[in-house]
């Protein structure tokens, strides 16, 4: 398999049934000691069934357990986690650490096709809608600045009645992206599937890789490090948002090298409001 282990488990256990997330749990919680672990010990340390794990390792691309646990053992191999990196000793480096990783996981989870489809049809766009509720607010506001520093026409907005209402009435030269971590908010999701349903083009940013968002979009761009109820808007989630705005961005600007000129001509347009 090409596909990071590590990484899709984290963005897909969110979705999973009851004892396949608890199996999912528990083999990133203790990926080391899964590898010396028979198939019925996994089971038991899950709280699961035999069978569960064996559905667990299919749902993965795998014919059982042998073959997860071998795709388990490469990747350890080649990370950094794996080869006795130090733990963080205080909340500083614990930050710092789990925001390295979110950005390396992302930057594997990242489809690279998808993301030149979704840089393609926002250059075509004749206008960018951008719409988030509370912490995915924030990202969907640096998606609509981001634009705005290419030349592309973009908002943001954070009231869903507002955005439905918009989404109702846009066409197909229009294009929609619309943050959510969970990708179950529901006005996040009614947002896509109108604006779609409409013939705009729909571009999905979400922690998880399988969801009601993803579903209802063209494309969907999947971070690193899904939330949890109590982790709402947690920097390691943003950040890997980010990266995928930031990727994005970049790969605007290759498709189209003249927006380079445009990020110039905004940035001195404001270039006088500093001391």
């Amino acid at each position: 398999m090409n596909r990071p282990l590590i990484a899709t488990l984290r963005a897909a256990s969110g979705d999973m049934t009851p004892a396949l997330a608890r199996i999912a749990q528990t083999v990133l919680t203790h990926p080391d000691a899964t590898l010396t672990q028979s198939i019925t010990e996994l089971a038991e340390q899950s709280g699961s069934s035999e069978a569960s794990v064996i559905r667990f390792c299919r749902d993965q691309g795998f014919a059982g357990f042998g073959g997860f646990k071998l795709a388990l053992a490469r990747e350890l191999a080649t990370d950094d986690r794996a080869r006795g990196a130090q733990e963080p000793e205080d909340s500083i480096g614990q930050l710092v650490e789990t925001a390295v990783i979110a950005l390396r996981e992302t930057e594997q989870l990242i489809d690279r096709a998808n993301l030149a489809t979704a840089a393609r049809r926002l250059l075509a766009a004749s206008f960018i809608e951008c719409f988030g509720i509370a912490a995915s607010a924030i990202t969907a506001q640096y998606v609509a600045y981001k634009m705005s520093r290419i030349g592309k026409p973009s908002r943001s907005l954070s009231d869903a009645h507002l955005v439905l209402m918009a989404a109702e009435t846009a066409g197909p030269s229009s294009a929609h992206v619309v943050v959510s971590s969970s990708g179950s908010t529901i006005d996040a999701v009614r947002v896509a599937e109108r604006a779609r349903a409409q013939g705009s083009f729909v571009v999905g940013l979400s922690n998880r890789s399988k969801s009601p968002l993803v579903a209802a979009c063209d494309v969907a761009l999947i971070a690193s490090w899904p939330e949890t109820p109590l982790t709402g808007g947690a920097f390691p989630s943003k950040i890997s948002q980010l990266l995928i705005v930031d990727a994005l961005m970049a790969e605007m600007t290759r498709q189209d090298p003249d927006r380079v000129v445009l990020v110039g001509r905004t940035a001195e347009s404001v270039s006088d409001r500093s001391f």
